[in-house]
Parts: C-alpha cells; sequence; structure tokens
C-alpha cells in the first residue's frame, strides 16, 4: 500500500471511534472559560501551538481557567509538571491512554485511539489531534457566530 493512503486509512479508522459527546463536552467547556491555555511537547507541542493560534483567531483568550493537555502517552515530564503546578479550574486531556499519569488528573479525558500504526513513532497521534482540534475550530465557529472573516480580521 502506498504511504499516503496507509496514513489516510490509519486516520479514517481513529476517527471511527472519536466520542461526539466528548466533544461537545470539549466545546462547552472552552466557551465557558474566561481563558484557555493548551500545552503539548514534541509534535504534541506544535498541534498545541497550530489550536493556540485558532482560538486566538475566535477572540479566545490564553489563560489560565481551563486547561488542556495534549500527550500520546500521557506520561510526558514536561506536562506532568505543567499540570501538577497547575491551578486551574478545569483540566481536559488529549491522549492514546485513559489510565495515564495525566488522563487520571483531567476533569475530562478524550482519547484518540491511534495506537497500533504502520507509522513511524506517534505521527498518527499527532495527525489525528490535528485534525482533531481543527474540527473543534469548526464548531466554536458556529457556536460563538464567528465568520471566517471576523478570524481573518485578528490574523496576524
Amino acid at each position: 500500500m502506498k504511504p499516503a493512503k496507509t496514513i489516510l486509512k490509519e486516520i479514517a479508522r481513529v476517527f471511527k471511534n472519536i466520542s461526539l459527546s466528548k466533544q461537545r463536552k470539549l466545546v462547552k467547556e472552552i466557551v465557558d472559560a474566561q481563558s484557555v491555555d493548551v500545552v503539548g511537547y514534541g509534535r504534541s507541542g506544535y498541534v498545541a501551538k497550530s489550536f493556540v493560534i485558532r482560538l486566538k483567531h475566535l477572540g479566545i483568550k490564553k489563560g489560565k481557567d481551563l486547561l488542556i493537555v495534549i500527550s500520546g502517552s500521557g506520561k510526558t515530564k514536561e506536562s506532568l509538571r505543567i499540570l501538577n503546578k497547575s491551578r486551574r479550574s478545569r483540566i481536559i486531556c488529549v491522549t492514546m491512554d485513559k489510565k495515564s499519569p495525566i488522563a487520571k488528573k483531567s476533569d475530562l479525558v478524550i482519547v484518540l485511539s491511534a495506537k497500533h500504526s504502520r507509522q513511524p513513532l506517534r505521527s498518527l497521534f499527532e495527525q489525528s489531534a490535528l485534525i482533531y482540534f481543527d474540527s473543534v475550530i469548526m464548531l466554536l465557529m458556529k457556536k460563538l457566530k464567528v465568520s471566517e472573516k471576523k478570524m481573518w480580521e485578528r490574523h496576524e
């Protein structure tokens, strides 16, 4: 099988198992929060930065009310350190392991079933997380009634 087809097939498999009710809860948590911070390290950190940029385009402020942690393993030392120091009111984890240390300390755990892959390292998790968060942005746009035009006005 060609690599691109393998990747698309694996991503489709991950999204067949996504919890839509948890995605709606995530959207509600973001809407209800005064401010949101998103952390991740390595390639998950790039996903976190990408999501923060889109939240900014929506007019959502970065801050301390809600912490979203992106960690495939759910054991990333830097993320755990931030989580342990956090005084945020709510914590949401996006991970592959619902029993991980980060997941156990979270109020809401969103599992991306991306453990089994032909791709190297955790590529499938990171790709799936990026797409997942882009879909969350689309839901937030609708919920907050923010147009793409308005987002472009906030674009730097």
